[in-house]
């Protein structure tokens, strides 16, 4: 009995140094693809500021402010892409505080009315009650999943925003128009730099699904879309924690 403890003393050990192995390996790796998307990102803005810039150093003076207009969109992209990336990597705790949900999401809508209007795309609302979450982070998840919904709508299109109980949990869906997922992005579709856009950086899903995980919850595809469907987003927080009230 004692030589078959020490066994399984020893294989137990085993095999928690090779969950740790593993486990480091995988953070290993996503810091590999994390690295390699960042340099991508970065090289391409670069590339185009250095290339204009050149060209302006033989240029008259009309075409060197041309040049110096275009890099400053480029130096515009790279702080954007830099904000992004310490918004996925610098979490912190969350700082709950009730709020009214309708008015919450109304405001944040309209912050986007007139980027979705230039592009012919409404937006619409449906959502009642109080929640407890940090405001701050969820507005900028919620932020997310809208500008990605509605650069994803054709002109004519509409996203649809509503919040919604089941059990103790509140899911504040977001609903596009658009063509739906790609098949090829289904298994990595909230991974950094992963997107189905040119112009896309891939990180608005991976940050939300960050600040989801922050207060407990998860973001969720609900619907992949496709066949005249759109995509459907779900943020979902636990609400065993957040005192959810509904009228």
């Amino acid at each position: 009995l004692n030589q078959a403890g020490a066994r399984l003393a020893e294989s137990r050990a085993q095999s928690e140094a090779m969950a740790r192995q593993v486990v480091a390996s995988e953070r290993l790796a996503a810091l590999g693809r994390l690295a390699a998307g960042v340099a991508h990102e970065l090289r391409n803005p670069m590339a185009s500021m250095r290339l204009r810039a050149e060209n302006a150093l033989a240029s008259d003076a009309g075409r060197q402010r041309g040049a110096l207009e275009a890099s400053l969109v480029q130096i515009g992209r790279l702080d954007r892409l830099v904000s992004e990336l310490l918004a996925m990597t610098q979490r912190r705790e969350p700082s709950l505080a009730s709020v009214a949900l309708q008015p919450f999401l109304a405001a944040l809508l309209d912050e986007h009315r007139a980027f979705a209007g230039a592009r012919g795309v409404t937006l619409g609302l449906a959502a009642d009650g109080q929640a407890r979450f940090d405001p701050e982070l969820i507005s900028r998840a919620i932020t997310n999943l809208v500008l990605n919904a509605i650069q994803h709508s054709p002109a004519g299109g509409h996203v649809a925003v509503w919040a919604e109980r089941g059990g103790d949990t509140l899911a504040i869906m977001v609903e596009d128009a658009g063509p739906g997922v790609a098949p090829g992005l289904l298994g990595s579709l909230f991974e950094p730099f992963v997107t189905g856009r040119a112009d896309g950086t891939g990180l608005g899903l991976a940050i939300a699904r960050e600040l989801a995980q922050a207060h407990g919850g998860k973001l969720v595809l609900r619907r992949a879309g496709g066949n005249g469907q759109g995509a459907l987003f779900a943020l979902e927080l636990p609400g065993a924690d957040m005192e959810l009230t509904w009228h």
